[in-house]
């Protein structure tokens, strides 16, 4: 029997946390601290999930830098403030006004957290005593835009910062030394880029001009220079000679040696010897040697470009950060990736499930706005990325075995990836070129991994042969060009989707010319044209088991087309913009949507009813797809978000069983109180029930009882502030009724009497209460009033009969007495 679908909850988001600039590790490894606009965002290094967010989202205060000491945060903003936070709790412990004339570019702590240096683009470094909040030193002397800056103290413990700039030198200033002009190292020719101090006499500084300077602080001289030909972003020194077995470099170096790694723009990480000027080792990436050894791709091999660079000891690993907002994680011991931070998606166009061997989702595979796929582990969120691709990745498919993944792009080609579950990763085994537009649409057979089908913005579809595919998991051998069985010119317009039947034998597409048609795969001919829609087709879907089509399109209907007359079954109106991806959920027997409002709407194809709405994004809804069992959900859309969804239709019926199920035994046991004359614990347990009627009924007899009111004021002082809440919620109903508010008066004067003023207003509903109990409060009054001055008309009228009465009997009595 088909359980249908009733609800999805969010299982699980990834969305855009980083927009370049600062970042930071904590010191035990566990968070990361980045930028996003005017927020230093949290992450939870395992799960990659925002944990916190400190500052406030206001676009006229980015941040400009940050510097991290322990539990403390500085955070310099456009706006030339600067606030403390304690990064932990989130809480701003001071602002203060910088003194810089213009952006702070550059900040550091020194080692013991005391002292704050800032660089800025007003060509000075200001030094900040921490704890007292003033600064303490203004360093002049540079001729640029500060762009690094360090704490150094030299043999004789005395204080020096080292900030490097635009022009290419180096700037020393004794702290000790008031007024004093700094000492000029020159060695560089562009941008000062990183420092790293060897020891206590040694610095290192990296530039854009493609080299690095080994400098001796006593003697304010250049050692060596090391043409490392490429731009250095980033400098790290060797933590430990331990280190140099696990990276096997068979060569022994005295204490003393220099050894530090550069990164820059060739997107990999190498180590140098500061003293013989060599590279010792180069990072192996195997993605990129594949890359560069086949040749396949059209474009050549984009590189990342590493900007900052930080090693955490704890964890052992270099965090870097690249041009394209992403944040990469090496082992120090082997230089391999380990873990991967997609900062920012932009839009995201299209997803896709992939599942393990047990048929389980273990990816969610993403285009967005990028030649690179991403591919996310939907336990960690550690994406991996697929190069091949030369412009934006628009279209994906998963075959029927879940063993083959379809990536379409603006680049007018298709290419096929094979999965290799012993080392978990994707390598492209196939492209098919032949298209002279964009390919939007791409879609596997159903049965078997036997063709493709493609559509394209040059209006044609072409179904490709997947039958003479080899699945060779050497990397070294180039891909296959896929042959195309045959062309049709399906089109006036764009294709926009494709999809084929379960049985292989027929496919359709839809297009932006407002129609849908149907092809015959064996005899490569038209079939049908469905027309209705008035605005252009977003999405075509077969019906796993149902002779059914169905359409969304622009004009924000759904139409359910019958593939065998090909009439129009159904339209499904409810969606107020563009309908863009359906999917066929319960054995054809129901219908999620998305829309480019941010809403999915799950539909019952019976009755063509919505069953329930979600607001699922803040921006289009491009992508989504149901996992092979139908328990997981994912969608993608244009606010830069990837969001999983859970089934919880079963979850939420056994919840309503057990609350009626709770309910009649609070009910019962409500009645065992009433027979038992237990109407205090009674009132409470109403109360919870949310029953008024029974509560009313239940106060009555307490009022009743002898001593009832006092029992009563009792009973309300043991009240919680929901119980009160709810209660005073009652009483205005009650109020409302002349049959009931004898009682409901008397209990407002109760709640008056032992509740306070200011609490009643602090309650939930406090001030609604007040202003709502207050009109027939006086409305009540008003019909007393009028009712106390008939009832002393009536005993005016009463006592005046009566003394007629008796001046009656007194006339009688003399006239009986004169006769």
């Amino acid at each position: 029997m088909v359980r249908e679908k009733e609800n999805f909850v969010k299982q699980s988001t990834h969305t855009s946390f980083y927009t370049g600039g600062q970042f930071a590790i904590s010191n035990d490894g566990q968070y990361l601290l980045c930028t996003y606009n005017a927020l230093v965002h949290i992450l939870d290094v395992e799960t990659q999930q925002i944990v916190r967010s400190i500052g406030e989202d206001d676009t006229s205060s980015e941040i400009a830098s940050f510097a991290l000491f322990n539990d403390l945060i500085v955070i310099a903003y456009r706006n030339q403030l600067l606030r403390q936070f304690d990064w932990k709790t989130s809480t701003c412990r001071r602002t203060w006004k910088s003194v810089h004339k213009n952006t702070i570019t550059c900040m550091t702590f020194n080692p013991s957290g005391s002292l704050l240096a800032t660089g800025g683009a007003d060509f000075t470094v200001k030094i900040w005593d921490v704890e007292h909040l003033y600064y303490t030193h203004n360093l002049k002397g540079a001729t640029s835009i500060i762009r690094v800056v360090l704490f150094y103290t030299s043999e004789n413990k005395k204080i020096h910062v080292i900030s490097g700039s635009d022009d290419g030198r180096i700037y020393m200033h004794n702290l000790h030394t008031s007024g004093a002009k700094p000492a000029v190292l020159e060695g560089h020719m562009s941008t000062v880029t990183s420092f790293v101090l060897h020891n206590d006499h040694t610095l290192i500084s990296s530039g854009r001009d493609r080299v690095v300077v080994i400098w001796d602080l006593q003697t304010l001289s250049s050692t060596r220079t090391i043409p490392v030909m490429e731009t250095v972003e980033a400098l790290i020194s060797l933590p430990s000679m331990d280190y140099l077995k696990p990276l096997k470099i068979k060569q022994t170096f005295s204490p003393n040696e220099p050894l530090f790694f550069t990164f820059g723009n060739s997107g990999l990480v190498k180590l140098w010897s500061g003293t013989t000027g060599r590279c010792l080792l180069i990072q192996e990436d195997k993605t990129h040697e594949k890359t560069a050894a086949n040749s396949y791709s059209k474009d050549k091999e984009h590189e990342q470009v590493f900007l900052n660079a930080y090693f955490n000891e704890t964890t052992r690993m270099f965090y870097t950060n690249t041009v394209d907002h992403n944040i990469v994680a090496f082992n120090i011991k082997k230089l391999k990736l380990e873990k991967q931070f997609i900062g920012e998606l932009g839009d995201v166009l299209d997803v896709r499930f992939f599942n393990d061997n047990d048929n389980n989702p273990l990816y969610a595979i993403v285009a967005n706005n990028d030649e690179k796929v991403k591919i996310f582990n939907l336990n960690t969120w550690h994406c991996q990325m697929l190069k091949g691709h030369t412009d934006i990745v628009i279209g994906l498919d998963i075959s029927y075995d879940h063993s083959l993944l379809a990536t379409c792009s603006k680049d007018d080609i298709v290419r096929i990836w094979s999965y290799d579950s012993d080392t978990s990763t994707f390598s492209c085994v196939a492209l098919a070129e032949g298209h002279t537009g964009d390919v939007a649409a791409i879609a596997f057979s159903k049965t078997s991994n036997a063709f493709i089908v493609s559509g394209s913005q040059d209006t044609t579809a072409k179904v490709w042969s997947l039958e003479n595919l080899i699945l060779d998991k050497d990397l070294s051998i180039e891909p296959q060009n896929l042959s195309s069985l045959f062309t049709l010119k399906t089109h006036d317009k764009e294709v926009n989707s494709v999809s084929v039947s379960f049985n292989d034998k027929h496919f359709a597409t839809g297009s932006a010319d407002k129609t849908a048609k149907i092809w015959d795969i064996r005899n490569q001919k038209l079939l049908a044209v469905l027309s209705g829609h008035r605005r252009g087709i977003w999405c075509v879907q077969y019906s796993p088991v149902n002779p059914e089509l169905a359409t969304a399109s622009a004009d924000g209907l759904i139409k359910i087309w019958s593939t065998k007359d090909y009439n129009c079954l159904h339209t499904i109106e409810g969606h107020d913009a563009s309908v863009l991806r359906i999917v066929y959920l319960s054995m054809g027997t129901q219908l999620i949507s998305s829309g480019s409002d941010g809403l999915l709407k799950l539909w019952d194809l019976k009755t063509s009813t919505c069953v329930k709405s979600i607001d699922a994004h803040e921006g289009k809804i491009w992508g989504m797809t149901a996992s092979t069992d139908e328990s997981l959900l994912v969608t993608c859309a244009s606010d830069s978000s990837v969001i999983v969804w859970r089934d919880s239709t079963e979850e939420e019926r056994q919840a309503k069983r057990d609350n009626v199920e709770e309910v009649l035994l609070m009910e019962q046991e409500v009645s065992n109180l009433l027979v038992n004359k237990k109407y205090h614990e009674a009132l409470k347990i109403a109360l919870n029930l949310n029953q008024p009627f029974r509560a009313l009924k239940i106060l009555k007899e307490i009022l009743n009882e002898i001593d009832g009111t006092d029992h009563l004021k009792n009973t309300l002082l043991q009240f919680s502030d929901d119980h009160l809440n709810l209660l005073f919620s009652y009483v205005i109903d009650w109020n409302t009724n002349t049959r009931h508010s004898t009682e409901a008066q008397i209990i407002i004067k109760m709640l008056l009497s032992i509740v306070t003023p200011d609490k009643i207003l602090k309650l939930p509903n406090g001030q609604k209460c007040v202003e709502s109990l207050l009109p027939y409060t006086e409305r009540h009054m008003a019909r007393i009033e009028r009712l106390s001055q008939q009832v002393l008309f009536l005993d005016f009228s009463w006592h005046s009969m009566k003394y007629l009465d008796q001046s009656s009997n007194v006339s009688t009595s003399e006239e009986l007495s004169t006769t």
